[in-house]
């Protein structure tokens, strides 16, 4: 009876994530088209694996989408993608690339940074063996799974400024 009067602890919301579409390194290693639509796929996995986390909530980067273009590859545009995620009301920021070394070896990378400091939190990279798009899938979700959401994130803004300001 007692523990009906307890107070129950506020839960504090994810923190909001910019998750920009996977980057492709290409070395011309095999056709666009088929590229162009395993990187839209990686991309939405990405989003599906760290929504289904409960770690972050997507914020919605439509409102940035010409300036995301304009800066494309976002990994050379020295951080103009920390301004995009600042403007869209991101805490973090979520990047992935994928450098295709030759049609059988691809490596996949990611960094989670701090929208505020810039400071990377989180940052991994997946090397596979195989260019089907099972093993696109298998990848991203090594990266998210294994690599970047273990340990889990903070989960509040609090907790993230103790991690962005531990040396």
């Amino acid at each position: 009876m007692l523990l009906a009067l307890a107070p129950v602890a506020a839960q504090a919301a994810p923190l909001k994530a910019v998750v920009f579409d996977l980057e492709l390194v290409d070395a011309g290693t095999g056709p666009q088209s088929v590229e162009a639509a395993r990187v839209k796929k990686a991309s939405d996995d990405l989003r599906k694996l760290l929504i289904a986390s409960g770690q972050i909530t997507i914020v919605d980067p439509t409102p940035q989408a010409a300036e995301i273009a304009k800066n494309l590859p976002l990994r050379n545009c020295h951080d103009c993608d920390l301004d995009i995620a600042k403007a869209l009301g991101a805490d973090i920021e979520v990047t992935t690339a994928m450098q295709k070394i030759s049609t059988v070896i691809l490596g996949f990378s990611g960094s989670i940074r701090d929208v505020k400091t810039g400071k990377v939190l989180r940052a991994g990279a997946v090397d596979i063996r195989g260019d089907t798009d099972d093993m696109w899938a298998h990848g991203i979700k090594f990266l998210i799974k294994d690599r970047l959401l273990d340990p889990p994130l903070p989960q509040d803004e609090a907790a993230l400024k103790a991690m962005v300001e531990k040396p």
